[in-house]
């Protein structure tokens, strides 16, 4: 993905907070000198509008289901695997300091129930290099994405 399409995306999910309409964003990006090809802008658009919709609805499967196939499907981003699961989670460095919440992805090629992504965070928790030290506190999976091929 270029440089400048990763920067329209970004932008992308602020304007869907503040309201912005898929024509005025497209002008406005164009005015800005961030366009390219349109019909890629307006599937990104989409594709960018799926996930927006479907953020924190995996919070409300039980733990040994995987969700369904209503999941945010997405056909132009380029992941390294089929399935990505964004998982909040809550941890810190001392007993003595403030909790701090991030998001882990979890990359996939096959279905996860919520039990197996909880597992793989942690699992890989001593592993990932930034966090070791960190004591994981709680876990929640957040969002489940699927990238559908062309």
């Amino acid at each position: 993905m270029s440089q400048v399409r990763s920067e329209v995306i970004a932008r992308m999910r602020k304007a869907f907070k503040k309201g912005v309409s898929q024509s005025r964003f497209l002008a406005d990006m164009k005015a800005a000198g961030l366009s390219y090809r349109r019909s890629n802008m307006i599937a990104d658009w989409h594709d960018a509008n799926k996930v927006a919709y479907q953020e924190g609805r995996m919070r409300f499967i039980r733990k040994g289901y995987a969700p369904s196939e209503r999941v945010a499907e997405l056909k132009e981003w380029a992941m390294s695997k089929e399935y990505m699961y964004k998982v909040k989670t809550q941890s810190r460095l001392r007993p003595d300091a403030p909790i701090e919440e991030r998001f882990v992805n979890i990359m996939s090629d096959v279905p996860l129930t919520v039990a197996e992504v909880q597992a793989q965070v942690e699992e890989r928790w001593g592993e990932w290099e930034k966090y070791a030290a960190e004591e994981l506190v709680s876990l929640q999976v957040w969002t489940a994405i699927h990238r559908v091929a062309l």
